[in-house]
Formats: structure tokens, C-alpha cells, sequence
């Protein structure tokens, strides 16, 4: 609030650098020296206006009863001490009793300050208006001089009281620096505890948030652990309920298990005769295949011994049936008679006509005699049952070599291979015949008796070795046949593909793979004819372990080129230089057989490539079976009595016996 002093003018001071409140100074009423008071040029009596000037910043003076009053600002009061920080005060700690005094001191300083500045000591307030002071004229100078002295003085006073009181002031004022400096210097330290501690609580909050999430985590655990328990009291109380059950049905049990241990006792008691009684049939189940094993061995000897009766070399002759555009050219076969009664005799017969007129002279006839004679009506089975027993001589341990002989068009690759769309009718003898090997050896599998199995497959083609059974034959390297060893005449082939087979599915894909590479070519003969001789091997290794017995023996299987000639063939170029090739490879074959026949000192195996690689089965220790193959085509006459008449001295040949390849 306010004060109202009868000041006509005032100054402020400012202490800038204590920062204390304004100081307010009164200014002084002497006269001033070269000032004169302006008085109005009509009246003398009236005291002279006071100058309206006044310092910047002062408010302006006011008049009350006739004195001039000034507004002065009341002096602000002292600024509160530091608060102190009530929730972070140590415990124990109040403030001091000197620092209360000294707060209250300072309050009642200020307090007396602002009275004594509102009443100057030693001076009364001024009069009202019509008071008690007479006011003096404007000429009394003197006067009005004495009364600016006395109201000097008075002020000297008041700044002499003000002075003592601004060094009390200060003197307060450095006590509560001092004060202010120990309570920023404990706020500090409370601003750092304060830190620490809040610190701490932060660490305190992360450890209550682990500590409840573990409690969360003990809870749902301890809630599966119920659930567990739960489980565990279920099964255990079914447990209790089945060891209820099995405890009753253990007491059945074990007045069952003493009825059982009385009929085990008296099985032990049978198992002891039992024992006896398998020890007698052990003894003879050995003795039995004691004499399985002999009886299989003189099945082999009666087997070995039908065959060499029925010769080494036995000679077969088929005649294939007319084909549909042939039995339009040529009506029915007179001129081959088959005797109903006679299964191993074919006749030909040929009208003989004059050669100086149409004179008919009989007929002229040629009889053949050979192991067997099929007709044009007999199937590819009906053949094949009267080599089966050839080829059960080849699982005995035996060389055994069949081959088709005869011209080309007679049909010896049907009789050996089949045709192209081979099915269990039609098929041939090489497949029939793969197929009966691998039914024996799964028969003699009971006997003792495992069996391996490889299949090679090439062509003699113009006198040189191709492989068959190769997959890129123009990659293939030339085929040459050596000897196993020094020591044995056995012949092998280096770098040929012999493939290991343990079925006959297998084989009969080897046989289609071979059908594809093999050298046909048309003549005028036949517009498939093959060129070239094939032969197909099935190496075969018996092992009977029981026994220490060994077999090894090979079955091949051989359709030979057919034989032409070129006064009807009329080959040229390429197919007679096959021709020639293929003719020469069969009289050589005739040469070998003959030799063998005659029982020569030299067999020229060497003469030809294919009696050089089929030297192991044309000699005495293996059986061999030749198909002579007959067109039925009357024009083909000649060729066909050509093929029986090689045939016959075949037949008529007697080579050594054969012997068991151990």
C-alpha cells in the first residue's frame, strides 16, 4: 500500500548490486542560489507557483490542506528464504533457533523502516487546513528560511535514524547470505540424495517388476502344478482302482499258474520225449538228405547218361509253315511228306521230267532221318519240350550249345528269338529256355544249392566281334577272343558286357536291347534277313556249401546268318561280301564238326571266328543241339536238300562224352 508524504519532491536510489529494495532520499529546501520565485504581477500576496518540473519517473505530488503530499511506493518486502524441501529433509534435522531470530529481526526491521518513512521521527504530522501554524506572507523570507531550517534538521535526523538503520540492514543482510549459502550448500546435498534415492526407488521399481513377474510365473505354475496334481490324484486313484483289480486277478492268476505249473511239469516231461524223438528225426532228415543229395546225383548221371544216348550232338529239323501271300502262289507242300507214325523222318520228293520231251519219269525222294522232326503245324512249346532237358543239363554243370541252321527265310530267328511282339505262346527258345534255368535254380535252392547268373549277348558280323549289349556301339572297342588263362582252354572275350541277371525279366530286356543293334539288311530272298551270326551266353555258377560242390557252365544260344546262293541271291556290293562271309563261317562250322567226327588231331577252330569262340561247347565235354530250319516253298527245293544233307552228317557225327564241369 501507499504512503502519502508531504514532500514537494522525491529522488529514488537503487542498490544494484545488494539487490535490496529502493532507498527513497527527500530532496533538500534550501534556497537555491540564482532561483527566484515568479510571482503574478497582480497580486503580491499570493505565494509564488510551484514549479511544475519534476524528476522522470516520479509520481506526481498531490495537496491536502494546503501541503503538498507525494505517492511514494512502500518498500517492498525482503524475499522469502529457500524453501526447503519438506519430503526430502533428513530426519532430525529442524532449522535453528538463531536462524529464527534472525527472520523475525528482519521482519520487524522492515516493518519499522516502512512506519518511519511513512512518519519521519521528530516531526508531527502537518496541520488541517485552518490549523493551529499560521502561515507566513510571501516577503517573510527570514521566517520561511527558519522554518526550511527546522524542517532540515528534522530531516538530518531521519537520514542520520535511516542510515543506522540500512547498516543494521546490512549487517542482517550478510548474516542471511551466509544463511542462503548453507542452505544451497545442504539443497545440494539434498539434490544429490535426492538423486540417489531416486535412483534407488528406480531400481527398487525394476526389481518389484522381476519380483511380480516371477510371481505371475510361480502363479501359472502353481496353477499348472494343480492342474498336474489333479491328474496325478485322478490316475493314481485309478491306479489304486486297477492295482485293486490286478491284486484280484493276481490271486486268479496264481491259482491258474499252479494248475499251469502242474501241466508244465508234466510238458517238460513230454518236451524231454519230444527231444528224444527230434533228435531221431534230425538223424534222419541227415539221412534223408543224405539220399535227397544222392538221389540227385544219380538223377544227374540218369539225366547225363538219356542224353549221351540220345548222342552229344543231336540234330532237330523244323519246317516253318507257308506264309499268307505264299499260300496263294504255291497250293499246299507236296513236295515234303511227314509219316504219321515217324516223328524223326521228312521225305522230299521231286517230279523228275525228260530232257528230250514232256516224258513224266517217277518221282524222285529223299528220307531223312533225325532226332526229332516237327512239322509246320507245331508250336514254339512243342519244340521247346524236347530241348528242356538239354537245358536242365546246363544247371548240371554242363556246356551246352543249340543253334539254328539253315538259309536265310526259314525261319531259325523265329525259332530261336520269337517275333518282335513276344508273348507266351509265341516266344522262342532262348527266352523258354532263360526262363527254365531260373525256375530250376529256384528249385534246387531247397536242395542247397545258389546259383549266379551272366548274360552277354554280341554278333559275328563279317568275320568281326560286335557287342550287342553295349549302349553307343560306334564308341565300342574292338572285340578280340582270348584265352582265361595258359593253364585251361577256356575262352573269354576282353571288354565285352557281361551284365550279372537274376531274372528272367531281365534277360528278356537284355534280348529286346540286342534285337534293336543287330545287322539286317533285304535281299531278294528275304526282306529281313540277318546278316550276321548272334550269339547269346549265359554264364552259370552253382555253389552247394553244405556239400562243398562247384558247377560252372555256360548255355549258348546261337541263330546262325542263313545260307545263300549268290546265283540266286544276286548280292552285290555290301550284301555280297555278307554273303560270302556268312557261307564261309558255316563250312567251316561243317569242317569243325566233321574233324570232331573223325576224331582228327586238328580241329580248325581257328578257321572261322564263330567256331573259334564256340570251341568250348563243339567239343566232347559239352552237348550240343542243332536246328536245321526248312522253307516250305517248292522253288527253295535245292537249298532246302542242301540243309538236310549238312544236316545228316551232323547227325551221323559221334564226338566224345560229356563231361560235369566241377
Amino acid at each position: 500500500m501507499d504512503c502519502l508524504l508531504p514532500l514537494p519532491l522525491k529522488e529514488q536510489k537503487v542498490n544494484s548490486e545488494e539487490g535490496g529494495a529502493p532507498l527513497l532520499k527527500g530532496p533538500s529546501r534550501l534556497p537555491v542560489s540564482g532561483l527566484r520565485l515568479k510571482r503574478p504581477a497582480t497580486n503580491e500576496t499570493e505565494p509564488p507557483k510551484e514549479n511544475r518540473k519534476r524528476a522522470r519517473g516520479l509520481p506526481a505530488p498531490t495537496k491536502r490542506g494546503g501541503v503538498v503530499m507525494l505517492a511514494v511506493p512502500s518498500r517492498p518486502r525482503a524475499p522469502p528464504s529457500a524453501p526447503v524441501l519438506r519430503s526430502h529433509r533428513l530426519p532430525g534435522r529442524r532449522r535453528s533457533s538463531s536462524q529464527a531470530r534472525a527472520a523475525a529481526g528482519m521482519a520487524a526491521a522492515s516493518t519499522t523502516a516502512v512506519s518511519r518513512r511513512a512518519v519521519p521521527a521528530g516531526e508531527s504530522k502537518p496541520a488541517d487546513v485552518g490549523g493551529g501554524e499560521k502561515k507566513r506572507a510571501p516577503w517573510d523570507l527570514k521566517g520561511q528560511v527558519s522554518d526550511l531550517r527546522a524542517k532540515m534538521g528534522a530531516y538530518k535526523e531521519k537520514v542520520q535514524g535511516l542510515a543506522g538503520e540500512n547498516e543494521a540492514l546490512k549487517q542482517q543482510e550478510a548474516r542471511l547470505e551466509a544463511e542462503l549459502g548453507q542452505m544451497k550448500a545442504q539443497n545440494r546435498q539434498l539434490g544429490s540424495e535426492a538423486s540417489a534415492l531416486t535412483y534407488e526407488l528406480q531400481v527398487c521399481r525394476e526389481q518389484v517388476q522381476e519380483s511380480l513377474q516371477k510371481v505371475s510365473e510361480l502363479l501359472e505354475k502353481e496353477q499348472q502344478l494343480q492342474g498336474i496334481l489333479q491328474n496325478q490324484t485322478r490316475i493314481t486313484e485309478e491306479l489304486e482302482a486297477t492295482s485293486q483289480e490286478m491284486k484280484e486277478a493276481n490271486r486268479d492268476f496264481a491259482a491258474r499258474l499252479g494248475a499251469r505249473e502242474a501241466e508244465l511239469h508234466l510238458a517238460e516231461k513230454s518236451l524231454a520225449q519230444h527231444r528224444q524223438e527230434n533228435e531221431v528225426l534230425q538223424a534222419q532228415k541227415a539221412e534223408l538228405q543224405q539220399k535227397l543229395h544222392e538221389s540227385e546225383m544219380e538223377r544227374r548221371y540218369l539225366h547225363n547218361a538219356v542224353q549221351e544216348l540220345k548222342g552229344n550232338i543231336r540234330v532237330f529239323c523244323r519246317v516253318r509253315p507257308l506264309l499268307a501271300c505264299e499260300k496263294e502262289a504255291q497250293k499246299g507242300m507236296g513236295h515234303l511228306c511227314f509219316p504219321p507214325d515217324d516223328s524223326k523222318s521228312l521225305v522230299l520228293s521231286k517230279v523228275e521230267e525228260s530232257h528230250v520231251g514232256r516224258e513224266r519219269k517217277e518221282d524222285i525222294v529223299y528220307e531223312f532221318n533225325f532226332d526229332r522232326v516237327f512239322p509246320p503245324a507245331s508250336s514254339q512249346e512243342d519244340v521247346f519240350e524236347e530241348i528242356a532237358l538239354l537245358v536242365q543239363s546246363a544247371l548240371d554243370g554242363y556246356h551246352v550249345c543249340i543253334f539254328a541252321y539253315g538259309q536265310t527265310g526259314s525261319g531259325k530267328t523265329y525259332t530261336m528269338e520269337g517275333p518282335d511282339s513276344v508273348d507266351s505262346d509265341t516266344a522262342g527258345m532262348i527266352p523258354r529256355a532263360v526262363q527254365k534255368i531260373f525256375e530250376a535254380s529256384r528249385e534246387m535252392e531247397s536242395k542247397g544249392w545258389k546259383y549266379q547268373f551272366t548274360a552277354n549277348f554280341l554278333e559275328i558280323y563279317n568275320e568281326s566281334l560286335r557287342d550287342l549289349l553295349v549302349l553307343r556301339p560306334e564308341r565300342a572297342s574292338e572285340l578280340e577272343i582270348r584265352r582265361v588263362s595258359q593253364c585251361t582252354e577256356e575262352l573269354h572275350v576282353p571288354n565285352l558286357c557281361y551284365v550279372p541277371v537274376t531274372s528272367e525279366q531281365e534277360v528278356l530286356k537284355l534280348l529286346q536291347r540286342a534285337k534293336a543293334q543287330r545287322s539286317v539288311a533285304k535281299t531278294t530272298l528275304n526282306e529281313h534277313s540277318s546278316r550276321s551270326h548272334s550269339l547269346f551266353q549265359l554264364h552259370i555258377e552253382g555253389q552247394n556249401t553244405n556239400r562243398e560242390l562247384h558247377t560252372s557252365s555256360v548255355l549258348s544260344l546261337v541263330d546262325l546268318a542263313g545260307s545263300e546262293r549268290l546265283d540266286k541271291s544276286l548280292s552285290t556290293g555290301d550284301r555280297l561280301r555278307e554273303t560270302q562271309a556268312i557261307n564261309s563261317s558255316l563250312s567251316n562250322l561243317g569242317r569243325v564238326i566233321m574233324a570232331l567226327s573223325n576224331k582228327e588231331a586238328h580241329v580248325p577252330y581257328r578257321n572261322s571266328k564263330l567256331t573259334y569262340l564256340l570251341q568250348n561247347s563243339l567239343g566232347g565235354s559239352s552237348k550240343m543241339l542243332m536246328f536245321v530250319n526248312i522253307s516250305p516253298l517248292e522253288e527253295n527245293f535245292a537249298e532246302s536238300l542242301n540243309s538236310l544233307r549238312f544236316a545228316r552228317k551232323v547227325n551221323e557225327c559221334v564226338i566224345g562224352t560229356a563231361s560235369n564241369r566241377k
